[in-house]
């Protein structure tokens, strides 16, 4: 019995900010601590060869995303902002002990989903989003 193959074309697209946090649950990093971001999105599109998506259409809003994350403080919804300034602040829907790398990482793919269809891409078969905030802890949300 021959099975059929379902061909999927992927683009990754990269990118990084700077930030800080703290996860109240840790020992270690329950201090106000900053990290470089490595956020790492992958869309992939069955049955396609060709052009999957306008890349750089994607990059340029997602970068946007990045760019408000850049420099801040990364809190929870549920988190006290006690001493920081709205400008200095960027919130996420996460627990009330702080914001983690998964957190993030499933804010970034809500947010990539938004853009996508406001630009019109529904095919997206499946999605990836790695954030990572070491070279040896990532944290991965996905969709398919």
């Amino acid at each position: 019995m021959r099975t059929s193959v379902v061909e999927s074309t992927c683009l990754s697209m990269k990118f990084m900010f700077s930030g800080a946090h703290r996860v109240r649950f840790s020992e270690a990093y329950g201090g106000v601590h900053g990290h470089n971001y490595e956020v790492t999105i992958r869309l992939c599109v069955r049955g396609r060869r060709m052009l999957v998506a306008d890349i750089d259409r994607v990059r340029r809003e997602v970068q946007g995303i990045v760019n408000a994350f850049d420099g801040k403080y990364v809190k929870s919804s549920m988190e006290s902002a006690q001493g920081l300034s709205l400008g200095e602040v960027i919130e996420i829907p996460c627990i009330p002990e702080g914001a983690t790398g998964e957190c993030v990482a499933w804010y970034f793919m809500d947010r990539t989903m938004e853009i996508l269809r406001r630009l019109g891409i529904n095919d997206v078969v499946d999605a990836q989003v790695i954030v990572c905030d070491s070279p040896i802890n990532c944290f991965e949300a996905k969709s398919s």
